[in-house]
């Protein structure tokens, strides 16, 4: 079953714990509340590998995650409230108290600036230039804008308030009703429709169903060299077993379960797009050259290719060889024929990262880096980082014994914990589910 995080605001919960209810069979969903929008940047990327995909819901999580630097790797809806939501509002607003004075009630959103602050009669006066305003508004703001609005608004509502410049405040965003509620301010908040939630969230639901398919599709690496290694005709020697070999402890470093043969020239791997992805780094490093440059130091032109059918993905993978030898650079071709360049090597900065957060992790775990990179590896073919120890030696390819000895390591230094058990289906005790963190 897919698994869905949604992430809101504390105060939103339980309404969310009520829309979400109906979905219940179809998938898991677990809501994460963050009681600041920055605090997306630090949510998110913890959330990337245990989930298939994230609804997020917060006034202008878009356009803040896309001035951010966050890798929204898997498939995200925001759920926000429309224009026509402040309508309702308005009614119910009118129905409450038909005196009310509307150039007295203000909206929170329009807080960010002192200078521009704007009414329920400027909403009701033309709802759909009010919307637009705020739209280009928030187009035009900063990342430390961005990090700056929530505080800067609900500063400016306690000032404006204790001027005694309104009556009451119409809040968009949660954290200032709740601060609202809090301090005895009349405050009305505008809640989204519970039709357009179940929409997004049936969308969501049909674009990883999708992505899983798409996951699914054939793929051919070919991998060629310029040298005299390998003739037009497969022959054996010494440097065409030492090719072999490395291709066969790359895959397994990487838990690739490659199928590899020999093509004219050089070799043929056959995978799938999932593995692919995976072993470029979200299609943007050749990793598979630079592990065969840095363990038998060669270097090759190699074609990635993904198709609807493994003809298609052959003949994608050959185009993409012929574009690395006129280009120098590994080549990528997609099922839909685009042609991607890849990088020769990761950057400087994710290597240095990777090196000192390997070392670090093997001293605290006792666990050799190739260990840890399997593991790693192994928790992305799964797609998941909560394994059972069989789930985790079948994906590994090791024993069960190997693989408890490994999560002993990771349970001693932290990172694993067990988060429950299991029934097995063959008799016996039941299975620990482990949480690894690497």
């Amino acid at each position: 079953m897919n698994k869905i995080a949604l992430l809101t605001y504390p105060y939103l919960q339980s309404f969310f714990e009520e829309v979400i209810a109906p979905f219940r069979d179809q998938c898991d969903i677990d809501i994460h509340t963050f009681d600041k929008q920055h605090s997306l940047l630090d949510i998110i990327p913890s959330l990337i590998s245990q989930y298939q995909g994230l609804c997020i819901f917060s006034a202008s999580a878009n356009q803040f995650l896309r001035q951010s630097s966050v890798e929204l790797k898997k498939p995200v809806a925001f759920l926000d409230k429309h224009s026509v939501d402040y309508f309702k509002t308005l009614s119910a607003i009118f129905i409450e108290n038909r005196n009310v004075d509307f150039s007295r009630v203000i909206l929170d959103t329009s807080l960010i600036r002192m200078d521009a602050v704007r009414t329920l009669e400027n909403l009701a006066a033309n709802l759909e230039l009010f919307e637009e305003n705020r739209i280009n508004y928030l187009e035009d703001l900063s990342l430390d804008d961005f990090y700056n609005m929530e505080d800067k608004i609900e500063e400016n509502a306690l000032d404006y308030w204790r001027l005694g410049k309104y009556d009451m405040i119409i809040c968009r965003l949660a954290n200032v009703a709740a601060l609202m509620e809090k301090e005895g301010i009349p405050f009305m908040f505008v809640y989204p429709e519970k039709y357009r939630i179940e929409e997004s969230l049936e969308n969501l639901l049909n674009r990883i169903r999708l992505e899983k398919q798409r996951e699914g599709l054939p793929a051919s690496i070919m991998i060629f060299t310029d040298g005299d290694i390998l003739s037009e005709y497969y022959e054996i020697n010494q440097e065409s077993i030492r090719i072999q070999k490395a291709l066969l402890e790359f895959s397994k470093n990487y838990t690739s379960n490659f199928t590899i043969q020999f093509a004219s020239q050089g070799y043929e791997i056959l995978t799938s797009h999932l593995v692919i992805q995976r072993i470029t780094s979200d299609f943007s490093c050749c990793q598979l050259g630079y592990y065969l440059f840095s363990t038998i130091g060669l270097t090759f032109r190699i074609g990635y290719g993904i198709g609807h059918d493994i003809a298609s993905a052959r003949i994608n993978a050959l185009n993409a060889g012929k574009a690395a030898s006129e280009s120098g650079m590994s080549c990528l071709v997609s099922e839909n024929g685009n042609m991607v360049p890849l990088q020769a090597r990761p950057s400087s900065t994710e290597i240095s990262g990777q090196n000192s957060s390997a070392s670090y992790l093997s001293s605290r775990t006792g666990l050799s880096p190739i260990t840890l990179q399997r593991i790693r590896s192994a928790l992305e073919f799964l797609g998941t980082n909560e394994v059972t120890n069989h789930e985790l030696a079948e994906a590994l390819q090791v024993t069960v014994a190997n693989a408890n000895r490994f999560l002993h390591s990771l349970l001693r230094s932290g990172h694993a914990l067990i988060l429950d058990t299991k029934k097995s289906s063959a008799k016996g005790r039941p299975s620990r589910i482990y949480r690894i963190q690497l």
